[in-house]
């Protein structure tokens, strides 16, 4: 699975259009010098045949899947490490770096998902995360019980979270009707979520601690 993660992809994320100070700079070649050998990815997916208990999402669907993708427990407690050695900036440039290897690693897994389907006759498809719109948080533990014989390594909190956090679930369906593709705004987190928003006054709130 090939999970690079650019500089300027890094960079443009963290809300940098423009040449970065070169402290900054450096930071970001160091991190992802790291992140390849904290990412160790594990992915599964599996076509759902059972009709009792679908989520809504999934009713009237030709083809429906259920799939989770991590990307392991070594990332996460880098991060946390670097914040315990008093390096947050570091260890927030790593963090935002795994949360953009972990939306590649979905978008492979979904890529997988729509090679099986079209295999099976079907082209036009729609996945969506559990806690996004239309789609309850509690939904989670559906995904997961469909997987529950696969060893992701992921496990579930109390309130439904992942755990790695660098984790991604989803469902996905295929013919039948659709109605019409995903929009991030349907999303409760659309206001918050750090892959979408500009990250750099943030970051230079950080680096303004530091030492020059």
């Amino acid at each position: 699975m090939n999970l690079q993660v650019s500089r300027e992809d890094l960079l443009k994320q963290i809300g940098y259009k423009d040449s970065p100070q070169p402290r900054l700079l450096a930071m970001v070649v160091e991190m992802l010098g790291l992140l390849e050998g904290l990412v160790e990815p594990r992915q599964a997916f599996r076509q759902i045949q059972d009709e009792k208990d679908l989520p809504a999402f999934l009713s009237g669907a030709v083809l429906k899947y259920a799939g989770a993708v991590t990307l392991g427990p070594k990332l996460e407690d880098k991060v946390k490490d670097l914040f315990d050695r008093g390096k947050p900036a570091e260890a927030y440039i790593l963090d935002i770096a795994g949360s953009i290897a972990v939306t590649k690693a979905g978008n492979t897994l979904w890529n997988e998902i729509r090679e099986d389907a079209a295999a099976n006759g079907s082209k036009k498809g729609l996945r969506r995360t559990p806690g996004c719109r239309g789609i309850d948080l509690e939904t989670q533990r559906w995904v997961f019980e469909k997987l529950a014989d696969i060893d992701l390594g992921i496990e579930l909190t109390s309130s439904y979270m992942m755990s790695p956090r660098k984790s991604v679930s989803f469902l996905a369906r295929f013919g039948g009707k659709l109605k019409g593709s995903f929009s991030c705004k349907g999303c409760r987190q659309y206001v918050d979520c750090t892959l979408r928003s500009s990250l750099k006054n943030s970051l230079a709130d950080v680096l303004g601690k530091r030492s020059p």
